[in-house]
């Protein structure tokens, strides 16, 4: 069985006692054939939490806090998360209101506590200490408070104050308002260069998208990629919401509305691993907290146009 293995912090993998090198930043593959390994993450960072498990079918489909597990058909993506656990007790930042108290603070891990005068709300978050920011807003005269987590790009939480406290929206951004109306905008490392400004509607208890609209380069022009890379591109217009007519053949524009319940919701795309056909494409779906799974496409091309697309079987 293929495994890849990858970390967000310094470490390295044994497994069965051998040592197999670094896997911080990279995606290390291994062929793995014992059935049932035993796998050892060794930080090296002083502060580190070491992660020791066997590699079963258990592990693989309900993995620990603090590990993803993707299935790769035919193989497995296992990533590591820095565990973020010693920190000191500091108060980051707290504001009062008259009818609700926030405040923003390390106990060994970051956490949050909002209290109103009918409830109480408390939260955990795998993050290390960072420039916090409390902002309150009103949308049809419902009470938020919005969460800024970091400076540049940030980690945005929203909470909807009522008579149960909610969270209600989970984002990272790049940039946000509030007033007149709540919108934000993000940025995309794809192939177009994408940048989407959203604004946002809360019905239903959650924030809806009201409106989007999407920017890519200038320059972008279809005919200057790689036939291989055109699936991706389409791939990563059609997830963000950008149009995707330029990269279509008349038969399948008449049908692209069918494209959202055929492709289904997938939330990124890759290339396929070195098991896969060289001419497949990977979708990935989330499936669970911390687990995903990976379907495959393949593309057939005319004149750099996009004229049948069908999932692979296996």
């Amino acid at each position: 069985m293929y495994y890849y293995f990858s970390s967000d912090h310094p470490a390295v993998i044994k497994i069965n006692g051998i040592f197999y090198g670094k896997i911080q930043d990279v995606i290390k593959p291994l062929k793995v054939d014992n059935v049932t390994p035993f796998i050892e993450i060794c930080p090296l960072k002083p502060d580190g939490t070491a992660v020791n498990f066997i590699l079963d079918a258990e592990f693989l489909t309900s993995p620990p806090s603090g590990i993803s597990v993707s299935d790769l058909k035919g193989g497995y993506l296992i990533k590591f998360y820095e565990r973020i656990d010693k920190l000191p007790f500091h108060i980051l930042a707290q504001e009062k209101f008259p009818y609700a108290v926030v405040t923003v603070f390390t106990e060994n891990s970051l956490k949050l506590s909002i209290e109103t005068p009918t409830d109480f709300y408390a939260e955990t978050f795998n993050l290390n200490t960072c420039p916090v920011e409390i902002i309150p807003f009103s949308q049809n005269n419902e009470k938020f408070f919005a969460i800024k987590f970091g400076a540049c790009e940030y980690l945005l939480a929203i909470y909807h104050v009522n008579e149960k406290i909610e969270k209600v929206f989970y984002k990272n951004v790049c940039d946000c308002t509030f007033t007149p109306e709540f919108i934000t905008t993000e940025k995309f490392n794809d192939i177009k260069k994408h940048v989407l400004t959203c604004s946002w509607e809360f019905c239903d208890n959650t924030f809806k998208k009201k409106r989007l609209s999407c920017k890519g380069k200038e320059n972008f022009n279809i005919e200057n990629l790689p036939e291989r890379l055109i699936p991706y591109a389409f791939l990563e217009n059609f997830l963000i919401g950008d149009s995707i007519d330029e990269f279509l053949c008349e038969n399948i524009k008449t049908n692209s509305h069918k494209l959202h319940s055929y492709l289904g919701e997938f939330i990124g795309v890759f290339p396929p691993p070195i098991f896969r056909d060289i001419n497949e494409v990977g979708l990935i779906y989330s499936k669970s907290e911390n687990l995903y799974e990976v379907e495959y496409f393949t593309f057939e091309l005319k004149d750099k146009k996009i004229f049948n697309v069908k999932k692979s079987e296996r």
